[in-house]
């Protein structure tokens, strides 16, 4: 055997009278190092590896939401006795996620459907559906949604019950979500934070088919708000156009601008919106001014909620005497987080003309409902 190769040789197994000892001990050392060297390189890859896992399962997480949201009611209205219900207050079953797609790109999507707890039944994807991306420009959403001037001006003022149930807000003009619950072909553009001012832009294609000689039905809507500390501010403006003929192939059009204002101090948290709008007419336009304010009330578990409501006028028809008042009254106890009881009374009061409510929009007639409830988040 040439001597070259002895270095070839395992240790184990070699025969003393061809080896040295010494041959053994470097051989030995050899193995130790190279052992050695392997060992730390694994150490070192396998927190690396395990993070970029971590992140991985991060990045693709599926989220499972909800909301379920239940009243007893006591319900009333002018000239009919009062009857009991138990009303669904926008109970809700969702799924959302995003990924990482790598250079600074995410993608998102949301899947929610509306559930009822009263009487049944929830449709797949009825409320705000979307697939969308995210990155330094911005985020981008595809899909179904009710759009960011409701979100950000009229939903974020109610503090009580989540704008949802009879006590929501009855005079939000139909401008603001395309004459419909939920705005179906709508892109959503969320511009990046530029210190504590955010854009949002949203167009909508509706989901109705263009009336003869009209234009397809449309929505736009545009909000710029402003975040900082305890102060929150926002104005937009609400555009819907040719979702309905108003005689003689005249299409309509239901515009609102609107200023609002939230405040959060610990010990109360106001909140205020002024809104303009108008609607056209066959011969004419409607207009209206509304106001709003909302104030809560936190002490340690419990939440004292009062928010009232003003409207001058209909937007359907130009009258006179045809204005309403809603007002609340609520109290929330937080026994978790996610979980709470409540009980709240509301009404709405029209005047002679006035057509607003929550159980029946005939002019004059007045609405009203006392409740109870729990609401559980997950």
């Amino acid at each position: 055997m040439r001597s070259g190769d002895l270095s070839r040789l395992d240790c184990s197994v070699c025969r003393p009278s061809l080896v040295s000892e010494s041959c053994c001990k470097r051989r030995g050392e050899i193995i130790q190092r190279e052992l050695l060297a392997a060992a730390v390189a694994l150490a070192c890859a396998l927190p690396a590896r395990l993070a970029a896992q971590a992140d991985e399962e991060l990045s693709s997480a599926i989220q499972i939401y909800g909301r379920v949201n239940v009243t007893l009611e006591r319900i009333g209205v002018s000239g009919r006795p009062s009857d009991y219900e138990v009303v669904d207050n926008t109970s809700r079953l969702g799924v959302r996620g995003g990924k990482d797609l790598g250079r600074g790109l995410r993608a998102l999507f949301q899947i929610e459907s509306r559930i009822r707890l009263d009487t049944g039944g929830a449709v797949l994807a009825s409320r705000p559906s979307y697939a969308g991306l995210q990155g330094a420009f911005g985020t981008a959403r595809f899909g179904r949604v009710r759009g960011p001037v409701y979100r950000f001006m009229y939903e974020y003022i109610s503090l009580h019950n989540h704008n949802s149930g009879n006590s929501t807000d009855a005079f939000v003009a139909r401008a603001v979500r395309g004459n419909q619950e939920v705005m179906d072909n709508l892109l959503w553009y969320t511009s990046p934070r530029l210190g504590p001012i955010t854009a949002h832009a949203a167009y909508s294609l509706l989901r109705e088919a263009p009336l003869p000689g009209m234009s397809q039905p449309r929505n736009v809507g545009l909000v710029v708000a402003y975040d900082e500390g305890p102060l929150h501010l926002a104005a937009s403006h609400a555009d819907t156009r040719s979702t309905s003929n108003l005689g003689g192939g005249t299409p309509n059009q239901d515009q609102a601008t609107t200023i609002r204002c939230l405040y959060r101090m610990r010990a109360v948290v106001v909140g205020a919106l002024f809104e303009r709008a108008a609607s056209r007419l066959l011969a004419d336009e409607a207009s209206r001014n509304y106001f709003r304010v909302s104030t809560m009330v936190p002490v340690a578990k419990h939440e004292f909620h009062v928010n009232l409501g003003q409207v001058n006028h209909r937007l359907d028809a130009k009258l006179s005497d045809d204005g309403a008042v809603q007002w609340t009254l609520g109290y929330n106890y937080n026994i978790t987080k996610e979980t709470k009881v409540y009980t709240f009374y509301t009404t709405v009061n029209n005047d002679d003309k006035g057509n607003y409510g929550f159980k029946t929009n005939t002019p004059g007639v007045d609405n009203k409902s006392a409740a109870v409830g729990v609401r559980h988040n997950f």
